[in-house]
């Protein structure tokens, strides 16, 4: 058996970019599906606040109204848009999130093991595994969006639950969450190093809706790289829980074959000592005779 060392984490994202890379004909359509799809529930929740999609959201801030002296859109209504947006993709995404988690959880495996896997096989693992995933899905994503509203604990909740996807798909693991975390506290540096940058291009993602508010293609487009960022970013959380489950696996080998030889040694022993014991005896036997 090789020896499994622990990599670093360029080795790590070179190998999630492979996986996007060489599952383009799956991962560009599913980014592009995940982008359309934030831009039709911002501009849902654009019509639940009864304001205009062709309004520059960011301008209209700044604006004031000369009547009222106010801005053209004041701050509650800001935040009236973004808990309408949040709960719309919340709600939606907890239905197909599990299944986009688990398919690009076993296109991470075969890339980490040096397989090919094939569309239908994936996507009938997905079905079949879609009702362990999709509560701890839930529970993560829901603690980790609300988090994302003071930013700290929702980098706090993505750091914690990074293997959750991980687990839920490949382990039979009653307690999904308490496991993600206690596998990912040995990997906190390389998880905050990844979370942080994504986490600022997702509140700059903000302002991209607000200025782009009237224009369905550039939002798409924008959308659609961000999706396929953290399709990428996901694929990267599945490379460091596979290294760290094998390198407890391979902990666990090591200890059990010291053990045994631990015990091969003692029986060794313990037999030369019964050996030794018989020969005395048969050597006092003699003398007993003579």
């Amino acid at each position: 058996m090789s020896t499994i060392r622990k990599q670093s984490l360029s080795t790590h994202f070179a190998a999630a970019f492979k996986t996007i890379l060489s599952n383009a004909a799956i991962f560009v359509p599913v980014a592009l599906l995940l982008g359309t799809l934030d831009v039709f529930l911002f501009r849902g929740a654009l019509s639940l606040n009864d304001i205009d999609p062709s309004t520059n959201i960011l301008k209209a801030m700044q604006t004031l109204d000369p009547r009222t002296g106010q801005p053209e859109m004041a701050q509650s209504d800001l935040i009236k848009l973004t808990f309408s947006f949040l709960g719309l993709a919340v709600g939606v995404k907890a239905v197909i999130g599990p299944i986009i988690a688990i398919i690009t959880a076993m296109y991470a495996r075969a890339t980490a093991m040096g397989q090919h896997v094939g569309f239908g096989k994936v996507l009938n693992f997905a079905l079949k595994r879609y009702k362990n995933v999709f509560v701890p899905y839930l529970l993560a994503m829901l603690s980790i969006q609300f988090g994302m509203l003071i930013v700290i604990p929702g980098i706090m909740f993505m750091m914690q639950y990074a293997f959750v996807d991980s687990v839920a798909s490949f382990e039979k693991e009653p307690h999904v969450l308490t496991r993600s975390k206690r596998l990912t506290k040995a990997r906190r540096k390389s998880l905050i190093i990844l979370i942080i940058p994504f986490v600022l291009i997702g509140q700059g993602m903000q302002f991209v809706d607000f200025i782009y508010s009237s224009s369905v293609p550039k939002l798409i487009g924008f959308h659609s790289l961000y999706e396929g960022l953290f399709l990428m970013i996901s694929a990267c959380f599945y490379m460091l829980y596979h290294e760290r489950v094998a390198l407890i696996e391979q902990r666990k080998q090591r200890r059990a074959a010291k053990a045994a030889d631990v015990a091969a040694e003692k029986f060794v022993d313990t037999e030369g000592s019964k050996e030794d014991n018989n020969t005395d005896l048969d050597n006092n036997s003699s003398d007993s005779q003579a």
